[in-house]
């Protein structure tokens, strides 16, 4: 079995928090937290260990995880 990332689930996560104070924490632009969400764009290692810390939860919580079967990830 093989992993694939699927959407993101920064909008659950954050919950409380605003896109616009997350930015702000993350030190990123409110449009790069917006690409995040829409999956436009990955978030990358590093991004995602701090988005944990100040979040209180895991890097691999802020995408959905799809099992597939091995060689034939897309």
């Amino acid at each position: 079995m093989a992993l694939r990332k699927g959407r993101c689930r920064l909008p659950e996560i954050l919950s409380d928090m605003s896109q616009a104070e997350f930015a702000r924490r993350m030190k990123v632009a409110e449009s790069t937290v917006s690409r995040w969400i829409n999956n436009t764009r990955e978030m990358t290692y590093e991004n995602a260990v701090l988005a944990a810390r100040i979040l209180d939860c895991h890097a691999e919580d802020f995408y959905e995880w799809i099992e597939v079967p091995k060689g034939k990830r897309q």
